[in-house]
């Protein structure tokens, strides 16, 4: 049985989940937590394992080849049976537009295994979730600092084991997503090809949005959300098995848990004067109270958006000289009284 979960998530708890291709880390949120490897592993053995299951990695427990606890938190788990079926945590994220960082170090095919990963859930018409790639940036000299929420990565200062591809953290309680991705560029027990990276992008964010291996027994189960699914792309164990990305079982749980709130705007369009001054302007979106305006980053070896302004009305103009126009890019959110940010939506650049 194959089910989609998003995990129990507790402050106390760093529960990695690994299937020797795959592992997840709920990141403990308080500033110092003393090691509690007793407790972690009496709670370990009462869940069943034997101790010849559990392998002792320094900083966490690995059981049988599938899942690691930390050694700074107990485990708080669902009793379900151990009957597999779709799933969800305690923990989701309390916002849909979600800024990714891609290290500029990772090579080119990773870079774009994550980009086309992002793309891949945005594509998803049903959910209000929203990635989009962005960096640490100032905007102005002793202006706002932008900070990413996810980080993609290699595992370089925290290498994973060799069986393992990569590790992602869940949403903490404060309900912003897991904070890292991190990817074994030295992962050998199969050949990686674009689409296996492509793949495994989709599964680690997807932890970092609140949901766990479909085919483990944490968390609790999704309504409506069916009770086996060979192909859900959150699956775990299968970093070396092609998938075609979300499924509809993967569909039904994502906009169950991140209902599209209000509808992006429509007919974005950016104008220049061909002088010093640019205009952007789109339908007025029912139910909008304000507009969110999106610039692209302009730094050398930064890449991305960040937040730039906000607008009440369906229009937006700034002072732009001609020299900079080229390249200068754009895009736009709704947002409604009860703080949901649509999907973002690109300009359409007339000149």
């Amino acid at each position: 049985m194959k089910k989609i979960k998003y995990l129990v998530g507790v402050i106390a708890l760093f529960a990695m989940h690994s299937c020797s291709t795959d592992t997840v880390e709920t990141v403990e949120e308080t500033a110092i937590v003393e090691d509690q490897s007793e407790l972690v592993l009496k709670e370990i053995l009462s869940l069943g394992f034997s101790e010849k299951d559990i392998t002792d990695m320094g900083t966490y427990f690995l059981v049988g080849d599938d899942i690691s606890f930390s050694k700074t938190g107990r485990p708080q788990l669902a009793d379900d049976n151990m009957t597999p079926k779709q799933r969800r945590t305690t923990y989701l994220v309390d916002h849909n537009t979600i800024g990714v960082r891609i290290d500029p170090s990772l090579p080119s095919n990773w870079k774009t295994a994550a980009r086309d990963a992002m793309n891949h859930w945005n594509a998803n018409s049903g959910s209000s979730i929203f990635l989009y790639e962005t960096d640490y940036y100032w905007p102005y000299n002793g202006g706002f600092l932008f900070n990413p929420e996810i980080q993609v990565m290699s595992d370089s200062s925290a290498p994973l084991p060799s069986n393992t591809i990569a590790a992602a953290e869940f949403p903490t309680s404060d309900g912003m997503p897991g904070y890292r991705v991190r990817i074994n560029l030295d992962f050998n027990p199969c050949t990686v090809t674009n689409n296996l990276r492509f793949y495994n992008m989709i599964h680690e964010l997807g932890h970092c949005l609140t949901f766990a291996h479909t085919n483990s027994s944490f968390g609790t189960h999704i309504s409506g959300t069916p009770t086996s699914d060979s192909n859900s792309v959150m699956n775990g164990g299968t970093a070396c098995t092609l998938s075609s990305g979300l499924s509809t079982g993967d569909r039904t749980a994502v906009n169950t848990l991140y209902p599209l709130g209000i509808t992006a705007p429509t007919n974005v369009q950016a104008y220049h004067d061909g002088d010093e001054e640019l205009t952007m302007t789109w339908n007025a979106v029912p139910g909008a109270t304000s507009y969110k305006i999106y610039n692209n980053i302009k730094e050398t070896g930064k890449t991305g958006w960040y937040h730039y302004r906000t607008r009440t009305s369906n229009s937006y103009s700034r002072e732009l000289k001609l020299k900079y126009r080229n390249g200068y890019r754009m895009m736009v959110t709704a947002v409604d009284a009860n703080g949901n940010e649509s999907k973002m939506t690109e300009a359409n650049y007339n000149w």
